[in-house]
């Protein structure tokens, strides 16, 4: 994610596991930077996401992914 980068509040039907690779991700109010590891469960709040610098993530999740909406 480019630096900047907003992901709004959104929902998986799955649980979903994301590992820093690099950057500084912003997500829940909480800051991440590489290294750093965390879950969120099935239809929990995910989010808001912000890139704070470019950012590289891994995201896991279990199951479906879900609808995307615009």
């Amino acid at each position: 994610m480019a630096a900047g980068t907003v992901i709004p509040v959104h929902y998986h039907p799955c649980d979903e596991y994301v590992y820093v690779l690099d950057g500084i991700i912003e997500t829940g109010g909480r800051q991440y930077t590489a290294g750093t590891f965390w879950t969120t469960p099935a239809n929990a709040k995910n989010g808001p996401h912000q890139a704070i610098t470019d950012v590289e993530i891994v995201t896991i999740r279990l199951g479906a992914i879900g609808v995307f909406e615009r």
